[in-house]
């Protein structure tokens, strides 16, 4: 055999140079790196608690149906001239049935049904389709102020919305 291979290979003691600056090199960098995961951790659990950021992780992990039905108020329900006015958006995204039918109606406090309306709709797959409904406002007894439920669904699907009307007739305070 050779001279080279037959050698005792010797070790120093000390490591050279390079080793140690590994070696310190990871001990700083654990600290570092165990606070940095802190952080993001308490940064994501306080960002999971705000309720916008908890409705866009739901919505971008929920998968929609190909067909679904938007329903919400066009503006804000109001009284004028003792009539109730209630505008309403309804919009199908995906095939859409030939016709809706939207029920609205006025409850008092306790649930009671005062007045309704259902009115026919023919809706276009993805176009807004917008409506008033126009209901008679009852008026209050002894001069106060009437305090009336909104009430819109969509009869045969799971969309309901509501809306607390406070009104004062005219010349009362």
């Amino acid at each position: 055999m050779s001279r080279l291979l037959d050698a005792p290979v010797r070790r120093s003691a000390v490591p050279h140079a390079g080793h140690r600056r590994r070696r310190r090199t990871r001990a700083v960098r654990g600290p570092r790196a165990a606070a940095a995961i802190a952080a993001l951790l308490v940064l994501v659990t306080v960002a999971c608690t705000v309720p916008w950021v908890r409705h866009e992780l739901r919505a971008s992990f929920t998968r929609l149906p190909s067909t679904y039905t938007e329903l919400y108020f066009d503006g804000t329900p109001h009284v004028v001239h003792g009539t109730a006015v209630v505008p309403v958006t309804v919009v199908a995204h995906g095939a859409a049935p030939r016709t809706y039918q939207l029920r609205v109606w006025l409850a008092t406090a306790s649930g009671r049904t005062e007045l309704s309306r259902t009115v026919g709709l023919a809706p276009r797959a993805e176009v807004p389709l917008r409506t008033t409904v126009r209901l008679p406002y009852p008026r209050a007894g002894h001069g106060g102020a009437a305090r009336l439920v909104v009430h819109v669904a969509l009869l045969g699907q799971p969309q309901t919305l509501h809306y607390t009307l406070d009104h004062t007739p005219e010349g009362t305070s």
